[in-house]
């Protein structure tokens, strides 16, 4: 990388693209699931389609840059955990309590889920 040209290419490159990693478009990826929010927040049944689509821009810019947040965090381990995104969100008690009640619930879920195999299983060894 001594070329002069190659380092600055590599400055204006957008994180995350770089050889083997490919830029995915993602435009429209939350619109169905926006619609429903916005018209369950006041806004009309079928909002317009330039509003879902600028609110569609936030939340990916939102998601890439919390990511990238985390990933600066954990750059020494090279892995990001959930702790990298909690620490992120650190200064925002809302969020961060949303991010809590969330991981307990998918926890409380999945050992219900155990539970009910376990169960399951049994009665089919009773049979």
């Amino acid at each position: 990388m001594s070329d002069p040209k190659e380092a600055k290419e590599m400055k204006e490159r957008e994180p995350g693209i770089g050889p083997g990693r490919r830029k995915t478009v993602r435009k429209g990826m939350f619109s169905r699931d926006l619609k429903l929010l916005m018209y369950g927040f006041g806004d009309v049944a079928n909002p317009a389609s330039d509003s879902i689509a600028v609110m569609d821009d936030l939340v990916i810019d939102y998601i890439t840059e919390m990511c990238q947040k985390a990933s600066g965090v954990a750059e020494n381990r090279g892995k990001v955990r959930v702790e990298d995104f909690k620490f992120v969100l650190r200064k925002d008690a809302k969020k961060l309590a949303r991010v809590e009640e969330l991981l307990y619930m998918s926890e409380d879920i999945r050992r219900a889920k155990q539970l009910f195999e376990e169960k399951e299983m049994e009665a089919e060894d009773a049979v």
